[in-house]
């Protein structure tokens, strides 16, 4: 199966932005080497800025910092920052990324926090749209409609993204499970791994063992396989059937599992349109129980729920039931 990992530019060395920096700043115009230079000196600073917020530091406008980032090979300032992000999570701690993030956001107004968190959220989401690609998007449609059971796999915090897809699925009228645990753990939730089955994971930006070992197992059982990630769907694409790549966060403002579960909407939805009938039933039998647990144990079906129980009525006289 061929992957098309090309459809966009890359830079060359996507994770040494300081160093390119160095190594091009002869090549910048002054305008764009004194974005370059604030950039180099104080890259945690920068990282937690939009082009326009970084302009008006420096007196300059977005654009100009837009014209930076293309100068140094990168398509725009989110992709740099992510390549900026990416770096930093290698050489700086993540308390002091942390105590970084809080000092810089320290002096914005509640107004100006909300705006900074909303702008991250806004690019990562335009960025995982423009990395989506339609063909590989069908491709997992197909993949989830002709599992016998969809295996869900997050690492770590993406944890949350499996279980938000196993709970998707299954109100789609698709069996589905979550796979749990990490280490020896892990191998126990492989075990009802079946040919005809599909694994979908979930790790955004880092390689990990439980993953080696599930693509391993799924490609000898016969099982499918799909990859939500970021920085490492190259490290995956010929050990998988499917990579959907979602934007990782640059300066960790917004949750990891923020994007992967806007794409899993997509995807749940175009699966529903697939066999709808399926997706009817299942509605229809979920909402059933749903009417049935509102009742008061024991009650009778039609029987309205009572409420405030706990209150008890005074009758005249002063006198208690």
């Amino acid at each position: 199966m061929t992957h098309d990992v090309d459809h966009e530019p890359q830079p060359d060395n996507p994770g040494d932005v300081l160093t390119r920096i160095s190594e091009r700043m002869s090549e910048l115009t002054a305008g764009e080497a004194k974005v370059a230079q604030y950039i180099s000196e104080l890259p945690e600073q920068a990282l937690l800025m939009s082009a326009v917020q970084l302009g008006d530091v420096l007196g300059a406008s977005d654009m100009t910092v837009v014209r930076t980032a293309r100068s140094l090979g990168f398509t725009g300032w989110p992709e740099l920052r992510r390549a900026l992000g990416s770096q930093l999570a290698l050489t700086v701690h993540p308390a002091k990324r942390l105590s970084t993030r809080l000092t810089v956001t320290k002096r914005e107004s509640h107004s100006s926090l909300l705006d900074i968190v909303f702008e991250e959220a806004r690019e990562r989401l335009a960025t995982s749209r423009s990395y989506l690609d339609a063909e590989e998007f069908s491709r997992a449609i197909r993949l989830v409609t002709a599992a016998g059971t969809v295996h869900s796999f997050g690492v770590g915090v993406s944890s949350a993204s499996a279980e938000y897809l196993t709970t998707k699925l299954l109100r789609r009228g698709i069996v589905a499970r979550t796979a749990h645990g990490m280490g020896f753990a892990f191998a126990d939730s492989l075990l009802g791994l079946r040919a005809g089955d599909l694994l979908v994971a979930f790790a955004p930006g880092r390689e990990f063992s439980e993953l080696d070992v599930a693509f391993a197992e799924a490609r000898r059982l016969g099982a499918s396989t799909i990859l939500f990630t970021d920085k490492y769907r190259d490290a995956y694409v010929d050990r998988v059937d499917c990579v959907l790549r979602t934007a990782s966060s640059a300066g960790g403002l917004t949750g990891e599992n923020f994007p992967p579960m806007v794409a899993i909407d997509a995807l749940v939805l175009a699966v529903g349109h697939v066999a709808p009938e399926s997706a009817l039933e299942t509605s229809r039998r979920l909402n059933k129980m749903r009417r049935a647990l509102r009742r008061q144990p024991g009650a009778a079906k039609g029987t309205a729920p009572q409420r405030n129980q706990s209150r008890t009525t005074e009758q005249p006289g002063g006198n208690t039931p």
